[in-house]
């Protein structure tokens, strides 16, 4: 059905994603990393267009330079967003059908994403029991 909402690039968040996501830049552009989470803290639909752009930069891709940098944006993001984006990160329609797809043997990534992918899977899993942690605490003395 995403097929269905258009170019996920076209978003003022989708559109950093896809230009800090380049493969041809020599580098990490962290100025723009923060800029996309400054649009995803401060939008309504950010968490939500940036998930769908990151989704489209790894799904199938096959360039590892472009991937290693979506999913340096996707730490970055995780490292500096609110809950609202950590639930669609964390959630397993992302977690199975986009991250553990990059790592599958049949795509034979390097070694490099592998470690990525699984660090930032793990990386999402604490949060997750941080924040469950932390609501629970604040529930008790309420």
């Amino acid at each position: 059905m995403e097929f269905l909402l258009g170019n996920p690039f076209s978003t003022p968040v989708g559109h950093c994603i896809e230009r800090a996501t380049d493969g041809s830049l020599q580098s990490e552009d962290w100025t723009l990393n923060m800029e996309i989470c400054d649009i995803i803290n401060e939008t309504e639909d950010g968490p939500k267009d940036a998930m769908r752009a990151v989704k489209k930069r790894l799904s199938g891709n096959r360039n590892y330079r472009e991937v290693m940098l979506t999913l340096t944006v996707l730490e970055t993001c995780v490292k500096n967003c609110g809950h609202r984006f950590h639930a669609l990160v964390t959630s397993k329609d992302f977690v199975d059908g986009v991250l553990v797809k990059v790592i599958s043997p049949k795509n034979n990534p390097p070694t490099i994403v592998q470690d990525k992918v699984l660090a930032l899977i793990q990386v999402g899993q604490l949060q997750v029991v941080w924040v469950t942690v932390v609501l629970g605490y604040l529930n008790q003395i309420r």
